[in-house]
């Protein structure tokens, strides 16, 4: 019983230093008005759309296994599926977002 104690606190340690990280790495690169301005959205959108175009099969890849993560970390999947729709379009941004889903969601159930 006092290892699965142990191993609760490292894994809560470690939840909480990558999304520290992450908030610190993030916020340091933009602002909370950057981000919630419509400006911020329709200058990135070229951007992303280039990055699409070239990478498909990467970025889709990348955001399955990022999708895996936030459900583990988090758990909700709202600003997930905003992303999704903007970067994948409609259709494919619904497919690789149930994927990661469902991974997330049967990792979650195991662990």
């Amino acid at each position: 019983m006092e290892k699965a104690k142990k191993i609760k606190i490292y894994v809560g340690l470690f939840y909480l230093i990558l999304i520290g990280l992450f908030l610190y790495i993030f916020f340091s690169k933009f602002s909370l008005e950057e981000i919630t301005s419509y400006d911020f959205i329709k200058n990135n959108r070229d951007y992303f759309f280039e990055l699409k175009q070239s990478n498909l099969f990467i970025l889709s890849i990348i955001f399955i296994f990022f999708v895996i993560i936030w459900i583990l970390a988090a758990g909700f999947v709202s600003p997930l599926a905003i992303f999704a729709g903007f970067i994948f379009g409609k259709w494919l941004g619904t497919i690789f977002l149930v994927i990661g889903m469902a991974i997330g969601a049967t990792c979650v159930y195991i662990f």
